[in-house]
């Protein structure tokens, strides 16, 4: 009879660790899948934010492109440099808002570059850009903006967006373009 009791317990008291041990992994499990969770959201705000910043640069040049051309402005010299001046304007409002954009002369593949703070400049996108511009017919022109990366092709600027301990790269990179067709509205 007292082989039974102790067979008994010792199964019953087995049955209770291996029941503790699966509740306390589960918990270990909805715990990981948390964290998990957690990290996934980060990585998805600072790729929405780097996103957000992509659109914003093609539409600030599209914009400064189509009221140049539309107010009497065809000179190619006078375009580049109101895009430069936006350019460097809204790089500026974002570093306010803590993502700083920094001047970056390297030949390494962006994944390896190191962003390294100097601040952008106008002056530093104006020389490594230029703005083609052809009078199509009339009153209508086709522009391309091409931040070239100056002579040497290795000038770029980039920016590292945070989103607490996660972070998305940004790069504006060499022969980035943005090609627009815009009509003149004025004579």
């Amino acid at each position: 009879m007292h082989v039974k009791g102790l067979i008994s317990f010792v199964l019953v008291l087995a049955f209770i660790v291996i029941y503790f041990s699966l509740v306390f992994s589960l918990n270990s499990f909805n715990s990981e899948k948390n964290f998990t969770e957690a990290k996934l959201i980060e990585i998805e705000n600072s790729s929405m934010k780097r996103n957000l910043i992509e659109n914003a640069v093609d539409s600030l040049i599209e914009e400064e492109i189509k009221k140049e051309i539309a107010f009497g402005s065809d000179e190619p010299e006078k375009i580049n440099e109101k895009i430069s001046e936006k350019l460097s304007e809204f790089f500026f409002i974002m570093e306010e808002k803590g993502i700083e954009f920094s001047e970056i002369a390297s030949d390494r593949k962006y994944s390896e570059t190191e962003i390294k703070e100097k601040k952008i400049t106008k002056e530093f996108i104006k020389e490594n850009s230029k703005t083609i511009v052809f009078n199509l017919e009339n009153r209508l022109y086709h522009v391309e903006f091409i931040f070239t990366g100056g002579k040497n092709k290795n000038n770029f600027i980039g920016a590292e967006i945070k989103e607490n301990s996660s972070y998305q790269k940004f790069f504006l990179p060499v022969n980035y373009s943005v090609k627009i067709i815009s009509l003149r509205l004025v004579k």
